[in-house]
C-alpha cells in the first residue's frame, strides 16, 4: 500500500501542477476500482475536477484516456459532448424514461449507433427479436466458462466484466454495449463474469433460440449481429490497454 507521506507527496504534486505549473486538468490513475491503496481516501481528495477543470481520478488508462479526450473537446465546443453514450460511461447518467415504450426507443437509439449505415426500420426489426429482462445489485448475469446462450444490450444501469481464472482484470460496461455477441456467434463459452452493478438494471437479450431463427428466417437482421461481432473485434485488438497490460484482447 502507500503510506501517509507518499498519499501527501501524491496532493502536493497535483497542487504544483495546478498552481505553479498552471496545468488545467491532471488526471490520476490508481489503477483499480478501490483507488489508491491508502489508509485514507486519496481518490477522494485528488477527485475534484468541474467542467475539466481540477484533478480527476480514473479506475483505468482507457477511462483516462476517454476523460482527457473530453477535456480537449470541450475546450472547442462543449456541446459536442452531449452523447448520452459517452456521457453514461462517464458520469453514469441515465436518460429519463419514463414508459416502456420510451425504453424501447432509446434501445432503438443505443443499436442504431452500432449499426452505421443501416435503416431504423431494419434496426428496429432487429431489436424485435430482444426480449427485456431487469436486474439487481448483486445479481450475475453470467459465470466465466458457462455456456454462452444469448447476447445483451444494457440499456440502463450499470454492469462489470471481470476475467475470474487469469489477472483478476475488470472492466466497466458502458450503456449502449452489446455483451456476449462474440461467443452467441461461435457457440464458445463466456470468457468473462458479469456483475450487476445497480438496482433496476435494464437489458434486451437476444436468446440462442431467437438467434437461430433470426439465421434462417431474417438474414438481414442476422447480418446486423454478425456485423456488431466485428466491430467489437476490431476494437478489442486496438484497444490501448492491450499496448501497455495485454489484457483487454477477449471479448465480454
Amino acid at each position: 500500500g502507500i503510506d501517509i507521506s507518499a498519499a501527501q507527496a501524491i496532493i502536493k504534486l497535483r497542487d504544483q501542477l495546478s498552481h505553479q505549473l498552471g496545468t488545467k486538468l491532471v488526471i490520476f490513475v490508481p489503477g483499480s476500482a478501490s483507488g489508491f491503496p491508502c489508509e485514507i481516501n486519496i481518490s477522494e481528495q485528488l477527485n475534484t475536477a468541474r467542467n475539466f477543470s481540477g484533478s480527476h481520478v480514473c479506475e483505468d488508462m482507457d477511462q483516462a484516456l476517454i476523460y482527457a479526450e473530453d477535456a480537449l473537446i470541450a475546450t472547442v465546443n462543449k456541446n459536442l459532448l452531449y452523447d448520452s453514450i459517452k456521457g453514461s460511461f462517464l458520469s453514469n447518467d441515465q436518460k429519463d424514461i419514463i414508459s416502456i415504450e420510451d425504453e424501447k426507443s432509446h434501445a432503438i437509439e443505443l443499436l442504431f449507433r452500432k449499426c452505421p449505415g443501416e435503416s431504423r426500420q431494419v434496426v428496429e426489426k432487429f431489436l424485435s427479436y430482444f426480449t427485456r429482462e431487469t436486474y439487481n445489485k448483486g445479481d450475475v448475469l453470467w459465470k466465466q466458462g458457462t455456456k454462452s446462450d444469448s447476447a445483451k444490450l444494457l440499456v440502463s444501469g450499470d454492469l462489470i466484466s471481470k476475467l475470474e481464472y487469469e489477472a483478476e482484470t475488470t472492466e466497466t460496461i458502458s450503456i449502449g454495449s452489446v455483451i456476449g455477441e462474440s461467443g452467441l456467434v461461435q457457440g464458445s463459452n463466456r470468457n468473462s463474469t458479469v456483475y450487476v452493478l445497480v438496482d433496476n438494471t435494464v437489458l434486451f437479450s437476444l436468446s440462442s433460440e431467437a438467434w437461430e431463427i433470426m439465421k434462417k428466417d431474417d438474414l438481414q437482421s442476422a447480418q446486423l449481429l454478425y456485423s456488431i461481432v466485428v466491430r467489437y473485434l476490431t476494437l478489442r485488438v486496438q484497444h490501448v490497454s492491450n499496448r501497455i497490460f495485454e489484457t483487454r484482447c477477449l471479448p465480454i
